[in-house]
């Protein structure tokens, strides 16, 4: 039986060093992103000052790699990790994360991991997406997503910002698990640049409910 906690093999302390540090820098992506669709021209700064900020995040953690995008109304920040394909994502870590309840491959719950049979054919046309959900009697739920990148050769964790900040969740433990898997640059300093820029909004119930609604299961179409 494969041990469910990933993050088992790092300490304690670093595990909370790459929370700050993560957790920290999507908030700030989410906030650019949110200025990036009013057009503010504080983005002058912002954009360079972050993507500047994110190439040390990957020099420090180059299991986990940032990559921006400025796309037409969307400032988008990708989250991709150290795999060759989907299959081996599923086989290396979201599928030891605990409570794994349902998975797909064009959509979330088109097969129950109960189901041997059908779980056994889906592990066998995993290809280049994957859709997981997971249920935890202490976690509570969550929701993975992920996508073969082939500019990159890696593979791209597809998230909403308010899910991966929630350290218990599945997202968030992938995306740990990755980033210190290889060795960490301890020397460079991420999250006090981060903390920075100064934003103080952490979205509230209606704006999370918005982060929702938009980092749907469309996001793979």
């Amino acid at each position: 039986m494969p041990n469910n906690n990933i993050l088992s093999e790092f300490s304690a302390s670093d595990i909370a060093k790459f929370k700050k540090d993560f957790i920290q820098l999507i908030k700030v992506s989410a906030e650019i992103d949110r200025y990036y669709g009013e057009a503010r021209h504080e983005l002058d700064v912002f954009i360079p000052k972050f993507e500047k900020l994110a190439e040390r995040f990957n020099k420090k953690y180059n299991g986990l790699k940032i990559k921006t995008e400025r796309l037409i109304d969307t400032y988008k920040v990708k989250l991709l990790i150290k795999e060759m394909d989907v299959k081996e994502f599923f086989a290396n870590s979201a599928s030891r994360i605990p409570g794994l309840k349902s998975v797909g491959t064009t959509n979330f719950d088109q097969v129950d991991v109960g189901d041997a049979e059908k779980f056994s054919r889906f592990l066998d046309s995993i290809h280049d997406k994957v859709y997981i959900s997971y249920i935890d009697a202490e976690s509570g739920t969550s929701t993975v997503a992920a996508a073969f990148d082939r500019n990159e050769k890696r593979v791209e964790v597809i998230y909403n910002p308010v899910e991966i900040t929630k350290e218990n969740s599945a997202g968030f433990r992938i995306v740990a698990f990755y980033a210190l898997k290889n060795v960490v640059d301890k020397k460079i300093e991420v999250y006090g640049d981060a903390s920075t820029f100064g934003f103080s909004n952490l979205l509230n119930e209606i704006e999370k409910r918005e982060w929702y609604d938009r980092f749907n299961p469309r996001f793979l179409e």
